[in-house]
């Protein structure tokens, strides 16, 4: 039986602090970083080891795992003479749980793959609750063989891991269940919109959504009282998802793939962030709606 690797974990934000959390309920041995250290203050009260620089964290473990907003996030925490790459060798993991741009990741798997650092993208799907509950779904692109090896470490933060295929894989579908996620987003905040000014109260389209079989939906159940109580604490901030609306759109452009309802909710949303709602849950995009035309 294989001894259980030592986790160095980066990024201790909405997502990564449960993630992290659920890497120690697991038994695993755990040392984190974060750029913010007052965010380390409870793994610490933990047991939890503490590295001062991303180096130190990597040239400590087995495996690094990042999970931090953007691509220059991770360039801020791998790059550089204190950055995590300078600690990592030949037979360490690198796995990538950050939502990045494909460009990105490719990138990421060339640099690892000169020097022999096995490399796995991994995103995930799912917000707050669902990390906090350690069901979190893993896109997970790199070598098979590797995605199975290190599956038990992946599972102890989700419920399922699906093999996307080879890196940039993960990234790429992780943008694909974005896009789905924006749309949706937009289409229950726009029907709460259209009710409101129909004289019906919302409530009632949220009852009909989840009444029909073919029209329930778990993730609507989830944003309805954020919808109806006007109050948008963030599970998934709407600033990450504006960022992984304008990848979709970079990378459907590449594959010169036609996607415009998408472009339209990329237009909402930064008119959402401008609007000074970044910060606030994707749902927050019914404020941009209210004040699209003002």
């Amino acid at each position: 039986m294989e001894t259980k690797k030592k986790i160095g974990f980066i990024g201790l934000g909405i997502m990564g602090q449960a993630m992290a959390s659920n890497l120690l309920k697991a038994g695993y041995e755990v040392c984190v970083y974060n750029r913010t250290r007052e965010k380390t203050a409870s793994f610490a009260e933990k047991g939890c080891g503490v590295s001062y620089t991303p180096k130190q964290l990597a040239g400590w473990c087995d495996v690094l795992i990042t999970m931090v907003s953007d691509p220059a996030a991770v360039d801020a925490v791998m790059e550089g003479p204190n950055g995590g790459f300078e600690g990592l060798c030949k037979g360490k993991t690198f796995i990538n749980m950050s939502t990045v741009s494909p460009e990105f990741t490719r990138q990421l798997a060339e640099k690892c793959s000169k020097t022999g650092i096995i490399f796995l993208d991994c995103p995930v799907s799912g917000s707050k609750p669902l990390a906090e509950a350690g069901t979190l779904v893993i896109l997970a692109g790199g070598e098979e063989a590797e995605i199975c090896r290190h599956e038990p470490i992946l599972l102890s933060m989700g419920r399922k891991v699906i093999h996307a295929g080879k890196a940039p894989a993960g990234s790429y579908l992780k943008l694909c269940v974005n896009l789905v996620m924006g749309h949706m987003t937009s289409a229950i905040a726009e029907g709460t919109e259209f009710a409101e000014a129909c004289g019906i109260n919302p409530a009632l389209m949220f009852d009909t959504l989840d009444a029909n079989p073919a029209l329930q939906c778990r993730y609507f159940s989830m944003k309805r009282p954020l919808l109806l109580d006007k109050k948008f604490p963030p599970a998934f901030p709407l600033k990450h998802m504006l960022k992984d609306a304008r990848f979709i759109m970079s990378a459907a452009e590449q594959k010169q793939a036609y996607i415009p309802v998408t472009e339209k909710v990329l237009e909402l949303l930064e008119k959402s962030n401008n609007m000074g709602y970044g910060g606030e849950d994707i749902s927050a995009i019914y404020k941009g709606l209210k004040e699209y035309e003002k």
